[in-house]
């Protein structure tokens, strides 16, 4: 009986170690699997991260580039426009030099402000050729980046000097051309004003030749026509009427002319946006012209009063051409009050389109700060999540040299594991000798029936040392199941930790779509997670010191065995003269078996925890690769929706610029038809300054036949050429 529970501890002691072994290898290959599976599910989330940035780094290389390329098209359509200026502003200049033959002094001022032109035009020249040059540049750099189709910090650097160099070119040449164009405004105001005094010169001399003549008339026609003064009067009252009806025809075409004219001017005048000053300065001319006028006018009325006093018809007839003038001088007068209100509406028009200007410039330049302040939020981030992808590839590496290490302490298990199984073999083969030998020793039980009275009293103190063994052997059963519980226990705790890993997964997954707080709150996490993992590796190196402590246990316990089987030999030896020994064997043997069965039975229901645990990681895996498909699909759903909020800012941003340059067209189209209209009015004042001159010729005329058909008149009429005549 005392061999046979010793045989029985030494078996259930084996099948334990052996127990727990199977278990450790079971859950270490779970580990290495879901640590296969974790390193797997972070290769695809790289590879797509990579993915990712090289198709934002290709989008906004091609953005740039048809940035670039619209603005070089504006650039050169500018200087396109700037060099036909250039070249209408010389043929104007060269066809005023040409039709204008002018004085010594006036020569040499034209002279000099001719050399001031050409200079300012040779300036002008010189800028456009280096924005052309730099424009050049630019295509040169940008279809090397179309070659290349790949841009460098170094390449971006010079692309943006050479925007800033060109920016700098053109708005030099923008300046020469506004002091250019401020010269030639400068100069054909002042040729306009020599022009005008020198129609005025002509006309006063005109004027003073014709009263001398006039004197000259008068006085042969006194001293000749004395006899003939009835015929002629009568001959000259009949010209007179009929002149008076000619110059009442010829006054109402020239009023008719010129209230088309006014008309004209009116609606040209509402196109007016800039030199009002000089309009104003010419309107208070053309009121001083018009006071003048009526002065003159005042005057004329008083000297054909007294000259026709003696005449009542011709006296009604003169005062209603001067009504009538009257009213044609109140009717000009309110031309050019709603020529005046036309000004102001345009004025508050203008100032309403350059508020407008001013609005949509700022709105321009906070468009292209939150675009900057977008590109390095990108750029910000991009260096991130290349520090986050590095810090995770190098615990990647970790994880990889660890799991390394967990496949060789794996494989050195299994190894030990390899003897034990063999030595298990090894008790078997031996229960089998047992069972033969039993069956030799039946046919032998009668003769040692004599002897079994003498091992009695041996067999007793075997007994007692088996007892001894036995006790023993259940204090270190119980140790043994103690630790087996604890690791039970700490293995539970690490699958928890590792079920909640998918979970921390996709917290990680969804965090590296959002801002700086939460890659932050991922780095933390990832720290938890070394975290973890350290705990897991000193839980394991103690479950290795354990192991080792297990298998010193097991070493003494099998050098136990070899004892107790030298000591079974001998009890053996002892019991081949014994028949009663041969029934305590076979109730071990049976022991045995049924200790066997029940092993086995353990090793089966050990099989079927080990397939449903395998099968419970495998619906895990699979959950969590699901999960990180639908999170892949929801950061793909938000890179998507982000970009097309760039591209929608993006074409905002290109509608703005091409309505920018819309308003710079039509400014530029209403500065020159504002100057086209311009020189058109100041043709027409001139024309109407002719038109009035012509009339008080006339008027002055219709005097001067007036004097010399009245010689009253006449007496009368003398001091008041003598006024009008300076």
């Amino acid at each position: 009986v005392t061999n046979s529970e010793k045989m029985l501890s030494v078996l259930r002691l084996s099948d334990l170690s052996t127990d727990e072994e199977d278990a450790v290898c079971c859950k270490m290959n779970e580990y290495e699997k879901k640590i296969d599976s974790l390193m797997n599910t972070v290769g695809t989330l790289k590879n797509e991260a990579k993915m990712h940035k090289k198709e934002h780094q290709q989008q906004m290389t091609k953005r740039l580039l048809e940035e670039q390329k619209e603005e070089l098209n504006e650039v050169t359509q500018e200087l396109v426009e700037t060099e036909h200026e250039n070249t209408l502003l010389r043929r104007n200049i060269e066809r005023i030099m040409e039709e204008k033959d002018l004085t010594v002094l006036q020569k040499k001022y034209l002279q000099r402000e001719k050399e001031c032109l050409m200079s300012k035009l040779s300036e002008v020249e010189r800028d456009g050729e280096a924005a052309a040059r730099q424009i050049h540049a630019l295509k040169n750099t940008i279809g090397r980046l179309n070659i290349e189709k790949h841009m460098s910090s170094s390449d971006i650097n010079t692309l943006t000097r050479q925007k800033e160099l060109l920016l700098q070119k053109l708005s030099t040449f923008e300046e020469t051309n506004r002091t250019l164009r401020e010269l030639l405004r400068e100069q054909h105001n002042r040729e306009v004003s020599s022009t005008m005094l020198e129609q005025q010169g002509v006309l006063l001399k005109r004027l003073a030749d014709s009263d001398a003549e006039k004197v000259v008339s008068k006085q042969k026609q006194l001293f000749l026509q004395n006899g003939k003064a009835e015929r002629d009067q009568a001959k000259t009252e009949s010209e007179l009427s009929k002149s008076m009806e000619a110059v009442r025809g010829h006054l109402q075409a020239q009023l008719r002319n010129k209230e088309a004219e006014n008309n004209r001017l009116t609606v040209q005048i509402r196109n007016l946006e800039r030199n009002e000053a000089q309009h104003k300065a010419e309107v208070e001319l053309i009121k001083e012209q018009l006071k003048e006028l009526r002065q003159k006018t005042d005057h004329d009325k008083e000297a054909l009063k007294k000259a026709l006093r003696a005449q009542k018809e011709r006296a009604e007839r003169s005062e209603e051409y001067a009504e009538q003038l009257t009213v044609q001088l109140a009717e000009k007068d309110s031309y050019v009050g709603e020529a005046l209100s036309t000004l102001e509406s345009w004025r508050s028009r203008y100032n309403k389109v350059v508020k407008d200007k001013s609005d949509l410039e700022l709105e321009i330049v906070t468009l292209n700060s939150r675009m900057a302040d977008l590109l390095e939020q990108q750029t910000t981030l991009e260096d991130r999540m290349r520090e986050d992808r590095d810090a995770l590839v190098d615990k990647l590496h970790q994880q990889t040299t660890e799991t390394t290490s967990f496949k060789m302490e794996n494989e050195r298990l299994k190894a030990s594991v390899v003897p034990m199984e063999e030595k298990l073999n090894q008790a078997h083969m031996e229960v089998q000798q047992l069972k033969n030998s039993v069956r030799n020793y039946e046919g032998l039980i009668e003769t040692y029936k004599s002897q079994v009275l003498k091992t009695r009293m041996e067999a007793d103190e075997v007994t007692a040392k088996l007892e001894k063994c036995d006790k023993e052997n259940k204090t270190l059963k119980d140790e043994m199941n103690k630790e087996i519980e604890l690791a039970r226990k700490q293995f539970q705790s690490q699958l928890a930790e590792l079920e909640k890993l998918p979970e921390i997964l996709r917290i990680t997954e969804t965090q590296l779509a959002k801002c700086q707080d939460q890659l932050q709150s991922y780095e933390k996490k990832n720290v938890d997670l070394s975290l973890i993992i350290a705990d897991l590796r000193q839980r394991i190196e103690l479950q290795g010191d354990k192991m080792d402590v297990t298998r010193e246990r097991y070493q003494s316990a099998q050098e136990e065995k070899k004892q107790l089987t030298l000591k079974v030999e001998e009890l053996e030896r002892k019991l081949e003269t014994t028949s009663a020994q041969n029934i305590e064997f076979l109730q071990v043997i049976a022991k045995r078996e049924e200790s066997i069965h029940q092993c086995q039975l353990r090793l089966e229901e050990k099989t079927r925890e080990c397939s449903s645990l395998a099968r419970q990681l495998e619906m895990a895996i699979e959950d969590a690769k699901r999960q990180v498909e639908q999170t892949r699909e929801r950061a793909t759903s938000r890179e998507r929706a982000a970009q097309s909020k760039v591209l929608d800012l993006e074409t905002q941003l290109s509608r703005t610029k091409t309505e920018l340059n819309q308003l710079r067209r039509n400014k530029d189209d209403v500065k020159r038809r504002y100057e086209s209209r311009l020189q058109d009015l100041k043709d027409r004042l001139e024309q109407s300054e002719s038109t009035n001159r012509s009339m008080q010729n006339y008027v002055q005329f219709l005097k001067s036949s007036y004097a010399n058909v009245f010689g009253e008149s006449a007496l009368l009429g003398s001091p008041g050429r003598s006024r009008s005549s300076p």
